[in-house]
């Protein structure tokens, strides 16, 4: 088949659509990404860092709204106990298995139910 005039400048037109809306942006990230929005599950025992990279935990349970984005993260902290977390202060690294938080580990100890505050503030003996 033989392209005429048209057949090129709708070509152009189509392609030109494609690179102004950023091309293969529909694809999957290479970095890390921010949370909310996503729709994921079958992140438990994912590794959760703080905001030093220090490890804090580990994803225990993710919760979605209606739609089945991610809105909040319960994370099973090193230290005792669970934090919630929104998941708009969390980034997604899929191919590592990883979760890195914009919250330091005290800010995240802060959020644990009281065992993990009693667990953290005891002394051992």
């Amino acid at each position: 088949m033989a392209f005429n005039r048209s057949h090129k400048a709708w070509g152009a037109v189509i392609a030109g659509a494609i690179l102004a809306t950023g091309g293969m942006a529909t694809g999957a990230p290479e970095g890390p990404v921010r949370m909310s929005g996503l729709k994921v599950s079958g992140m438990a025992g994912y590794e959760v860092l703080d905001l030093t990279g220090l490890r804090v935990g580990e994803i225990a349970r993710v919760e979605q709204d209606a739609q089945g984005r991610t809105r909040w993260l319960n994370i099973a902290l090193d230290a005792g106990g669970q934090a919630r977390v929104a998941a708009f202060r969390a980034d997604l690294d899929a191919n590592q298995k990883l979760v890195s938080l914009r919250l330091s580990e005290d800010l995240l100890i802060a959020r644990a139910d009281a065992r993990a505050i009693e667990a953290v503030s005891s002394p051992s003996v």
